[in-house]
This record gives C-alpha cells, structure tokens and sequence, in this order.
C-alpha cells in the first residue's frame, strides 16, 4: 500500500510539474514540441522516482537476506512480521535516508544491548547474556530519520550520496 500510495504522488507530482512548465514562457521550451520528451522524462525520474526506486530495491534485497537467513538459523534472528517492518521502513526512509536508517538503527541497537547487558549482569549474581530485539525499533527509527531529514540533507555526505 505504502509502494502505491509513494508513487501516485509522484506521478501527481510529474503531472504538476509539467503544468507549471507548460505555464512559463522560458520553462516551456523544455517541454515537447520544443525538445524531446526524454528530458521532462529523465528529469521527472530523477527528481521523483529514482530516490525511492533505489530504497525499494534495498527493501527487497533486506527482505529476501532476512528471510533466507533467518530461515537458515533456525528463526531465530526476527519474528515473522519483523521482515515486513524492517523493508517497509527502509522504503519510505527513501534514498539516501535508508542509510542513515540502517546507521541510526544499529547505533540505537547497540546502545540498547549494551545497557541491557550492562543492566544484567551488575542485577544477576550469574550472568546469562540477553537477546533484545529489534521489534519495536524498526518504526520509530524510521519516523526519526524522516523527520530529521531535512537537517541531514545540510551535511555534506548527504549530496555524496544523492542522485
């Protein structure tokens, strides 16, 4: 739902975008008959499409590493829903916010099993190691990455990354 809802809006977009051309005495020389489609086209891709086209790809590629993984240890790394979480999350964080999706949500994790172990062992005379899960952190790591993200297109390795 999420993959459809992103790209209607964008072709919304590609058909504003083509109307406020069209509209502009300078703009419109952009625009057939003037240049070849190929243009508006390319530019419409690149500006719109690509940035989530290129997280969907790594959506699935999670995806389908998860699952055969996960499948290959015995199920013990993610819960059933977690897949779809995890891919939903990296989609809409767009690109290239699914990287610094990926960085925050490892930090986070890290930081989390740390704290845990930490907690564990100073609270039990006998240490036992503690699993914590990503379940409950796929989401909300995704909601911040997007609300930060216009702060994270200042910095400089965010145009290095960029189409």
């Amino acid at each position: 739902m999420a993959i459809s809802l992103i790209f209607s809006f964008f072709v919304f977009q590609s058909f504003q975008q083509y109307w406020v051309w069209a509209g502009n005495e300078l703009s419109k020389n952009l625009l057939p008959p003037y240049q070849s489609a190929n243009y508006f086209i390319f530019y419409v891709f690149t500006r719109f499409f690509a940035p989530y086209l290129i997280s969907l790809a790594a959506a699935l590629v999670f995806l389908f590493l998860t699952k055969i993984l996960n499948k290959k240890y015995g199920e013990r790394f993610f819960e059933p829903e977690e897949f779809y979480l995890g891919a939903s999350a990296i989609f809409l964080s767009g690109h290239p916010g699914w990287l610094f999706y990926v960085v925050f949500l490892l930090a986070i994790y890290v930081l989390i099993q740390l704290f845990s172990t930490a907690k564990s062992s100073i609270l039990n005379s006998k240490f036992s190691p503690v699993r914590v899960s990503l379940y409950w952190l796929w989401i909300p790591t995704a909601i911040f990455v997007i609300l930060i993200q216009r702060w994270l297109e200042l910095l400089p390795i965010w145009q290095i990354l960029k189409l």
